[in-house]
């Protein structure tokens, strides 16, 4: 019996429709034992496989899942799981994370090769890791996890084969393609690249999103939790949801928070130790939509956002609550809102103003050194492009929802990335568009090179890239 966790490459697994060969790493708990086939185990499949554990990618993004479980399996807090991890395959001529659309900046160039994909890993992986592995075969006990354009993945693998996985995990789901859009009255151009399925899909889904992921916004993965509620899905018993705060669409930000659907999923009862209020604590009349973030922690460590609480105000004349923790302001002045959940009780007082403004104005100004001034352009978060102006110094500006948050680096072009003064990787910028905002920044240097680093548009794992 093994003492200590191992972690199994399988190369060159073929993959028969999609014509192509990649690694699939499989992590084995702590106690395995091969020889011993009575005893069995869960199984957690997930995307971007080569950036699931550290020492795939030595010094690259990680998700370091196999220290969360070795962790949370060492503390008592999750069963013993096996994990494989997918490799994926660079988009070329076919996204494999895309099954029927894709965005429309990429349609004339990338075909959806998602259902050829799925094909792959229902047909063909699972099989194959079921012959060789002791693992627990039924729905009930595999699960499919994936981020960003993986999730979109996991959503449509999961709901075409609720029989095959019953447990889907979907961090920051790539569910709409957003672009800023000065001619359109919200500011944003969407597309919706999901389809909508009827009825009941896998038993138990996790969804999450970060407050910090520029135009990946909470909203768009609110709005299909939601429609999983109205499909007859129970809050908390089969859908768990977390708004994570200061969270941005980035690998580290996966990472930090994987421990919160592995403990759900994997993870044994809890209970609630504590309830906070997240989010704008000031609201327009007129202006955009303001819903409550009561976030609730479990003993265990797991973290979830309060889809359905008791919710109250103290004078619902000024400022109303719907079920779903939808703020309604009624007339200018203030109010306490109340939320019970679980046999807590948090609450906040709520500012309630004439109007405030769907959109806000933010401009962004950069110096860089002269050596690297010969650019027409450079761009910040989403691609936000800032034109020369010259003296070595670009500016742009840019009305984007209010209450958006932007992580990102400068860039000069495709993984072009702003570096310090001695070549290294430098910390995100942090913006928070809750005002209008007039912001200087000074560059060091970009990179030269083609590097390992993420850049804008769809990464090598299939992240769409807020960095």
């Amino acid at each position: 019996m093994q003492e200590n966790s191992t972690i199994v490459t399988i190369a060159d697994f073929y993959a028969s429709r999609l014509a192509n060969y990649r690694s699939i790493y499989v992590y084995l708990p702590p106690g395995y034992k091969q020889e011993d086939r009575a005893v069995r185990y869960p199984v957690l499949y997930m995307h971007a496989g080569q950036r699931a554990f550290p020492s795939i990618r030595p010094g690259g993004d990680s998700w370091h899942v196999d220290e969360a479980c070795d962790r949370l399996i060492a503390e008592g807090r999750i069963e013993r799981i096996i994990v494989v991890a997918i490799g994926h395959v660079r988009p070329v001529e076919g996204n494999e994370f895309y099954h029927f659309k894709a965005p429309e900046e990429e349609a004339d160039r990338i075909r959806c090769s998602g259902v050829d994909y799925e094909h792959f890993i229902v047909h063909e992986l699972k099989p194959y890791i079921d012959r060789r592995f002791n693992t627990m075969t039924d729905a009930g006990h595999t699960a499919l996890m994936g981020a960003s354009a993986g999730a979109l993945s996991s959503y449509h693998i999961g709901f075409r084969y609720p029989d095959v996985f019953g447990k889907l995990i979907l961090l920051s789901p790539y569910f709409i393609k957003a672009s800023l859009d000065a001619e359109s009255p919200s500011g944003l151009r969407e597309e919706k690249l999901y389809q909508d399925y009827p009825g009941r899909g896998p038993g138990r889904i996790w969804m999450d999103i970060g407050d910090a992921e520029g135009l990946f916004l909470p909203e768009h993965a609110r709005a299909a939790a939601e429609r999983l509620l109205g499909q007859g899905y129970r809050h908390r018993e089969e859908l768990a949801f977390l708004l994570q705060p200061d969270a941005a669409h980035e690998e580290t930000a996966w990472a930090q928070r994987v421990e919160m659907p592995l403990l759900y999923m994997f993870g044994k009862p809890s209970r609630p130790a504590a309830l906070e209020l997240h989010g704008r604590m000031e609201v327009g009349i007129k202006g955009p939509r303001v819903r409550l973030n009561p976030l609730i922690r479990y003993e265990n460590g797991l973290l979830m956002t309060v889809l359905r609480g008791d919710f109250h105000s103290e004078r619902p004349d000024v400022l109303d609550i719907r079920e779903d923790g939808t703020l309604v302001p009624r007339q200018e002045g203030e109010a306490w809102i109340h939320v019970q959940a679980e046999g807590l009780h948090a609450s906040s007082r709520y500012t309630v103003v004439a109007e405030l403004s769907e959109l806000v104005s933010v401009t962004l100004t950069a110096e860089v050194p002269p050596a690297f001034s010969q650019a027409d352009a450079i761009f910040g978060g989403m691609g936000m492009k800032l034109s020369a102006i010259g003296g070595s110094r670009y500016s742009g500006r840019f009305l984007v929802p209010r209450d958006s948050g932007y992580q990102f680096r400068f860039t000069q072009g495709f993984r072009r990335f702003e570096l310090d003064a001695d070549g290294n990787r430098v910390p995100n910028r942090r913006i928070r568009a809750d005002q209008e905002l007039d912001l200087h920044f000074t560059i060091e240097r970009f990179a030269v090179n083609k590097s390992n680093e993420t850049g804008r548009g769809m990464d090598g794992d299939g992240a769409i890239s807020s960095t």
